[in-house]
């Protein structure tokens, strides 16, 4: 029976971003700014957004095509996507963006940040076409302007990494990865959050291919350079934090996993607040992690905590609602609450199958759950034709690891079996043995 799964966050963050300001700027303007961009660096994104918002309304003195006025534009923009506020975070990045062409032209470093942070914003609402074509755009930008080997480049290749990552590229990712962090490593030094970041990145790929050695040095490298620079209350440290737990719930050191988890939580819900996307993911985790413990009822609370959280800030058809849906459900399932879990796993496929299309990975999970509803409901019929769909989703993968796809065999198996297709169970049982032979 397949496991409940956990997205892990990538936090990107956005380096470099400029003032943008004139030797005759307006000392109280420059220095407002000057405190928010400090307190974004530092984490401190509410207090950053009160400072951004101050700037802000000094620049209203400013032409609309002043340089700083897109920058103010830009910071406010940052400080909102920061604080989950991402519809009125999206409107000032393109009011800023459309500034910047209009000014500075098409190709310029600026437009190159503004094309970058809108890429990520578009990301996190699961708009995964907008924002490779912004992110790609802002590559495009840096390398012509700077070259293969600079911090700018590199950051845009990790954010495009992030990207593919997220969309089951993981080749693709990887290979960005591994550039932005030898890039990194040698503008900044081996020592600092840019390269603690990437390493967490290039960790969850490894996570997800099963190298769990691999993945858990590099999460440890990537914390302990996060507790030396910055502050133990930064969301960066508990992006790292969060996903090292995961690592670890799927290793099955669940005690280890609860523990980080709830640091985890409790630094997003100080420096971020509770009504942000970012903690109803920790407490999606937590509640993943204390129902495999056996506390059935606290990971309820929690799911449902988060998707109250996710429905009013990210809308109602966003993966991350989507696999809390998911995960609810299958709780329901496992207490046979068939009723109440149905809708939700239906609710969860309709959204992933709108967002990534028929035939994307990230389908074969819902398939595979709501099959064994139907299953469990004696609906072998119905169960047997999901799976059939799972499986032919998942052998469509290049991927070295088949762990899901030896897991789905198996339970396809099981359904052909009560429905007497006696040889197709054993073929579907000789290919996961194969599969699994390769592991």
């Amino acid at each position: 029976m397949p496991m409940l799964v956990s997205k892990f966050i990538l936090l990107v963050f956005l380096w470099g971003l400029p003032l943008g300001a004139s030797p005759m700027a307006s000392e109280t303007w420059q220095e407002l700014s000057k405190d928010g961009l400090r307190a974004a660096d530092e984490g401190r994104f509410r207090d950053a957004e009160i400072l951004f918002r101050r700037a802000h309304e000094k620049s209203s003195v400013f032409d609309r095509d002043d340089p700083r006025h897109a920058a103010g534009l830009n910071n406010l923009a940052f400080a909102l996507h920061a604080n989950g506020q991402y519809a009125a975070a999206a409107d000032l990045y393109l009011e800023a963006l459309t500034i910047r062409e209009t000014m500075l032209g098409h190709r310029h470093p600026d437009v190159a940040i503004s094309c970058n942070n809108l890429g990520e914003l578009y990301r996190l609402l699961g708009r995964y076409e907008e924002a490779e074509r912004f992110h790609r755009r802002a590559l495009d930008i840096r390398t012509g302007l700077f070259g293969e080997e600079h911090p700018e480049t590199a950051q845009s290749m990790n954010s495009l990494g992030v990207l593919y990552a997220h969309r089951r590229l993981f080749d693709e990712a990887e290979e960005l990865y591994r550039v932005a962090l030898e890039v990194r490593k040698s503008s900044y030094g081996d020592d600092h959050p840019a390269t603690a970041e990437t390493r967490n990145n290039l960790a969850t790929l490894h996570y997800a291919d099963g190298r769990f050695a691999e993945a858990e040095a590099l999460y440890l490298q990537a914390i302990a350079i996060e507790e030396r620079t910055l502050n133990g209350q930064h969301p960066a440290l508990a992006t790292t934090l969060s996903n090292l737990a995961e690592l670890y719930r799927s290793q099955g050191k669940l005690d280890q996993a609860l523990e980080l988890h709830q640091r985890a939580v409790d630094i997003r819900k100080q420096g971020l607040g509770i009504d942000h996307p970012v903690t109803a993911q920790s407490l999606n985790n937590i509640a993943v992690t204390e129902f495999e413990r056996g506390n059935s009822g606290d990971a309820e609370r929690l799911y449902r905590e988060s998707l109250r959280i996710q429905e009013a800030i990210l809308g109602n058809a966003h993966p991350d609602l989507a696999l809390t849906l998911n995960n609810l459900a299958e709780l329901l399932r496992s207490e046979r609450r068939f009723d109440e879990a149905k809708p939700l796993y239906r609710r969860a496929l309709a959204i992933d199958e709108a967002i990534f299309g028929a035939e994307h990975p990230d389908l074969a999970l819902g398939l595979n759950n709501l099959a064994l509803l139907h299953f469990d409901k004696g609906a072998y019929l119905e169960a047997e034709q999901l799976l059939d769909r799972a499986v032919a989703i998942e052998e469509d993968r290049d991927r070295g690891d088949n762990t899901d796809l030896i897991v789905t065999l198996e339970n396809h198996a099981i359904v052909l079996r009560e429905l007497r297709r006696h040889r197709e169970a054993e073929e579907a049982e000789a290919k996961a043995e194969s599969l699994r032979a390769q592991l």
